[in-house]
């Protein structure tokens, strides 16, 4: 397992864009009789955010980069370096960040890039843009991570369609000699990549007919090749014995002390998993908000979308010492630590074109 400590970087703000487009989980079609009152209470999500077709997540980062560029009084002339971090690329070719690039009007002498990872996208990107900021050499960056996963699964599965949200968060990091360290402690199991995947539609398996198909795997469960096939048992054993682990070895390692740590920001995978983890770690309940109730799981965008709809006036008020923990599709996780310190955050941007 990966350890990481980087210094002289610092958060100086973070920003939320969501389609205005509401979908009620109490309207989804596919629930039988009284599924609904047994499904909400377990899966903590209510309503979700949903993009129109022709829309992307890469829409709503770059709304929410331009907001936070305004607040922040950045200068477009500043920026050395901007990542996208998704799974849910606009195109095959080019990078996402490289379009994002053109509409905010950045330098050509700009790095832009994507990354591609699901759940524990914002982590990891994070550990990856840290370290190149770290240096000095590259003094601003602006992080964006994006999910659409209302387009990765089918309408037609109950057991996935009704927990995901579409969303796009940035977050703005900057140099700053002898800023607080960030730690990082970053895990994969590969052997169990198939527990969360996606069968066709890549390089391995391309699209055919075959793949547009939809195939029934159960009452109100059909999906194809295309859309996102989970092995919800599986999964939910690899993050209740994953998560809790991850954040005791980061805690060790940056030795910070467990009731010191302000907040926790938990992948919001679901009500019922999330709770099951804090129980184990014996958090504290009130410094483990969730955003599930109004906004579904938000993949890689979940640990800063919390931090902005759960916690934004705390963080815009406070110095705080924070711990995030993701994981997922990967399989992978990740948990890191990292102070902020009156940050900027705008309020939560609604998308409608």
């Amino acid at each position: 397992m990966a350890l990481l400590k980087i210094d002289n970087v610092v958060i100086r703000g973070m920003s939320a864009c969501v389609p205005s487009k509401i979908e009620e989980n109490s309207d989804y079609p596919y629930f039988d009789d009284n599924e609904l009152d047994r499904m909400i209470p377990t899966i903590g999500i209510e309503r979700r955010r949903v993009l129109n077709k022709g829309q992307t997540c890469g829409d709503l980062a770059c709304k929410a980069a331009e907001k936070l560029l305004n607040d922040l009084g950045w200068e477009k002339e500043s920026i050395d370096l901007l990542v996208f971090c998704s799974p849910d690329r606009d195109h095959i070719l080019p990078d996402t960040a490289c379009i994002i690039h053109g509409k905010l009007g950045l330098l050509k002498s700009t790095m832009a890039f994507d990354m591609t990872l699901g759940c524990t996208g914002w982590a990891y990107s994070m550990a990856n843009v840290c370290s190149l900021l770290s240096s000095g050499c590259i003094k601003r960056a602006i992080l964006l991570t994006g999910n659409m996963g209302t387009y990765e699964c089918a309408y037609t599965d109950k057991t996935a369609y009704p927990l995901f949200s579409d969303s796009g968060v940035a977050t703005a990091l900057e140099y700053k000699n002898g800023a607080s360290p960030f730690f990082y402690q970053l895990g994969t199991d590969g052997k169990n990549y198939e527990d969360i995947i996606i069968q066709d539609g890549g390089a391995r398996h391309g699209v055919t007919e075959s793949s547009l198909l939809l195939q029934d795997f159960g009452p109100n469960i059909k999906r194809s090749r295309l859309h996102m096939e989970m092995k919800g048992m599986e999964v939910f054993a690899f993050a209740l014995k994953t998560a809790p682990k991850s954040v005791e070895e980061l805690l060790e390692y940056s030795q910070i002390d467990k009731a010191d740590v302000d907040c926790y920001f938990f992948h919001q995978a679901n009500y019922y998993m999330v709770k099951k983890i804090i129980k184990k770690m014996k958090i504290d309940i009130e410094k483990a908000p969730f955003s599930l109730l109004n906004f579904g799981n938000t993949g890689a965008c979940s640990i800063p979308f919390t931090m902005i709809t759960e916690r934004a006036d705390l963080l815009r008020n406070n110095y705080l010492k924070n711990v995030g923990c993701s994981f997922g599709v990967g399989l992978s996780w990740a948990s890191l630590f990292f102070e902020t310190d009156h940050i900027i955050i705008p309020e939560l941007i609604e998308f409608d074109k």
